[in-house]
């Protein structure tokens, strides 16, 4: 103690200090320090009384921002300064709260980590001093460890740092995208892979886990969508369809259509469920319903899109009125909007039609494709043959039945290998199996096809309204059958399909016509031109059709008046837009006026509407027509930048132009379910299957790169059947 007190002597002041006294050189460092560092040291005493000893039996220590008191020491009223004996309170902030009027400790946050422990001081501080140690050791690995840099996305640079979490929120929409495993994430491959070649950091994560955290990224995502993006919109048009697996299993999905804030066409996969019941129209109205009510969607149903299944038009009885609150019922009008059929489906029944004609010429090609394929050896030989003859060898795709497009494929990569296939197959099977006369019909059935093929293409868009474009390929069909009755080759396959066109397009949807119209390009007068093309094409008189739908646009105007006439605003003055498509797709409907348009004059407005719709809809069908047809029209963009002039009717052309008239959409969700629900992965829950179509959609949908053209996989499938990886050879 001796050495002690020579290197630390005790004074009278720390006798005075021990004692709760004012020491005689207190004055002189308050002073010093206000000097020094401008701290008042006498402003800030410490109420001792609300920090009572710790659990260890210790002196209480004062916080890091005291709280002041006054305390009497045989009634001598004095101010001290406590200081806290514990290292622990360098890396920790003391939260506070009132108790009874005094500030009271009830917990502490690390200034390392942020974590948030309890500090009451009843509780000690041996749990912060391990928090401590750990933080600080953690703290000083990162800081041996060299920084790793990321770009953010604007192009600057970032300290990368591992987190865990997002690891693992990104494995799951790296499951969702490539159609992986769910226990990936646990396989000992994945970690030996992630470990050594990326971060060597990475630990397993469970299936358990992953499907947790797939819940979690679901939910969140869905929650957007909810929240955010569809109130946002006026309304949504949706497409349904029904799957059935390999598995046995029957879905039925919903897919959402419609214009975001920047007049951009968008679809979302919004539910795909699983029906294990008949495919009555009560249980499909049931499994729609149900997802429209999680979405809050009931009263923003524009339309709905179903092919032409007689349950479909079943389950749109049960619908319709459920859906009705966007615009209301109308009970005294024929037409409704509510319910649309694909028009791609009818195009199917059409053509098929015809085709069940041509199925004695078409087995044979089907024969002779077989025969090439059922042999390794023969189709060695045949490229060998292919290469010998310098061509590009390949293989040839089988068409299904039920599918007239994969017979399209099938005969159009046939038929230019049409003298070499028929030298090596007539030549190796038994009999002539494919004579001249079989490639003349073939690639007659090819040229008929095209039209009908193209057509589907089209109106399968998703990125682009197709409900102004239905009118035009009509035209084009119905055109093309009457053209084809003057050949003898095809006329035994035209007249039924001239039937079936008849059948379902005889009374055209109400919808094309208002798609139509509002297209600023027709507008009534090219409108009254298409409707006479049409009836020269099939003998329909459709004089009264054109005083209907007039009459019916402006009473769907005044609903859209009554709902929306709020938002008008002060008229700004139109804007000069020449934009347009190709002027070939509208020559046969304006003709070749100088004007490029031609028709009736624009007539009175029917006396039933208000003068409002008068005026805003008159305005727009007494306007000049737009008559400059570029490549790049956009009638979305066109509407955008009209729509201070036309405040209302813009949001009408809005909804009408977001209307899919296929239900190519909701298949091409089965695409990506028949990837998920593959041979190895049938154990997959039901609500599995639905997070991950729909985030592996949403996905794409953020690039824009869901499905454009109709069934890519199986064109795909017909073309890419070379034997050889090089560029084809010059014949």
């Amino acid at each position: 103690m001796a050495d002690d007190d020579d290197v630390n002597p005790v004074t009278g002041n720390d006798d005075l200090r021990a004692a709760g006294l004012v020491p005689d050189d207190e004055d002189d460092i308050q002073a010093d320090a206000a000097a020094l560092l401008g701290i008042d040291l006498t402003s800030a005493p410490v109420d001792l009384s609300s920090n009572p000893t710790n659990a260890g039996g210790g002196p209480a220590t004062a916080t890091d921002t005291p709280v002041g008191s006054t305390s009497t020491d045989g009634g001598t009223g004095t101010s001290s300064v406590g200081k806290r004996k514990s290292t622990v309170w360098v890396d920790f902030d003391e939260v506070f709260e009132k108790v009874n009027g005094s500030n009271v400790r009830i917990a502490a946050i690390c200034r390392m980590c942020k974590t948030r422990l309890s500090a009451r001081s009843s509780a000690g501080t041996g749990h912060l001093l391990r928090h401590q140690k750990a933080c600080k050791k953690k703290v000083d690995h990162a800081a041996r460890v060299q920084s790793r840099l990321a770009f953010n996305p604007d192009g600057s640079l970032h300290n990368w740092e591992y987190d865990p979490i997002f690891a693992r929120t990104e494995l799951c929409r790296l499951i969702a995208r490539l159609d992986l495993p769910l226990g990936i994430g646990e396989s000992q491959a994945w970690e030996d892979y992630v470990a050594r070649a990326h971060n060597p950091r990475f630990t397993k994560v469970s299936r358990q886990t992953t499907t947790r955290d797939l819940l979690k990224l679901f939910t969140e995502r869905r929650n957007v969508l909810i929240n955010s993006v569809l109130p946002a919109t006026s309304s949504v048009a949706l497409t349904s369809d029904i799957w059935s697996g390999n598995a046995k299993e029957d879905y039925i999905s919903v897919v959402c259509h419609y214009v975001n804030a920047d007049w951009e066409l968008q679809k979302k996969v919004i539910g795909l469920r699983l029906i294990e019941v008949r495919h009555t129209g009560q249980n499909i109205a049931e499994r729609i319903g149900v997802v429209v009510e999680e979405f809050c969607l009931v009263d923003k149903i524009f339309s709905l899109t179903l092919d032409n299944a007689s349950s479909n038009s079943k389950a749109m009885d049960t619908l319709t009125p459920l859906f009705a609150g966007y615009l209301g019922p109308d009970p005294s009008s024929n037409y409704t909007l509510m319910h649309q059929r694909c028009a791609c489906h009818i195009i199917n029944l059409i053509v098929k039609s015809g085709m069940k004609r041509l199925k004695p010429f078409l087995e044979d090609f089907r024969t002779a494709i077989n025969f090439l394929n059922a042999s390794n050896s023969r189709i060695a030989t045949f490229k060998e043959y292919c290469k010998a003859r310098g061509v590009r060898p390949r293989k040839f795709g089988l068409d299904m039945d039920v599918r007239w497009n994969s017979t399209y494929l099938m005969l159009k990569h046939l038929v230019p290998y049409k003298t070499i296939f028929s030298v090596f197959i007539n030549s190796h099977y038994e009999s002539q199996l494919l004579p001249p006369n079989h490639w003349y019909v073939a690639e007659k059935i090819l040229e008929f096809l095209e039209l009908y093929y193209d057509s589907t293409v089209v109106l399968s868009g998703v990125y682009y309204p197709t409900s102004p474009l239905v009118l035009h390929h009509i035209l084009e069909i119905a055109s093309h059958l009457k053209a084809c009755e003057r050949d003898l080759n095809l006329r035994t396959i035209v007249f039924p399909m001239q039937l079936k066109f008849l059948k379902y397009w005889s009374d055209i949807p109400l919808l094309y016509s208002y798609a139509f119209i509002l297209d600023p390009r027709a507008k009534m007068r090219g409108f009254f031109n298409m409707l006479h093309l049409l009836g020269d094409c099939t003998w329909c008189e459709y004089s009264t059709y054109y005083a209907d739908v007039k009459n019916e646009l402006y009473k769907l105007f005044t609903k859209y008046e009554t709902k929306f006439g709020a938002v008008r605003a002060q008229r700004a003055a139109q804007p000069s837009i020449h934009t347009g498509k190709r002027k070939q797709a509208w020559g046969r409907i304006f003709g070749d006026s100088s004007s490029g348009v031609v028709g009736p004059p624009p007539s009175s407005t029917p006396s039933a509407s208000s003068s409002s719709a008068i005026c805003e809809l008159s305005a727009y069908l007494d306007s000049d027509n737009v008559t400059s047809y570029e490549d790049d029209f956009d009638i979305l963009l066109w509407w955008r930048d009209h729509k201070l002039t036309y405040p209302v009717l813009s949001i009408m052309a809005r909804d009408i132009m977001s209307v899919p008239v296929s239900t190519v959409s909701s298949e091409s969700c089965f695409s990506l379910t028949g990837r998920i629900i593959e041979e190895r992965r049938r154990r997959l829950l039901p609500e599995n299957v639905e997070m991950l179509t729909c985030l592996k959609d949403w996905e794409l949908g953020e690039k824009r790169e869901q499905h454009a053209v109709d069934n890519p996989e199986l064109e795909d499938s017909f073309q890419n059947l070379f034997l050889d990886e090089d560029e084809p050879v010059a014949a």
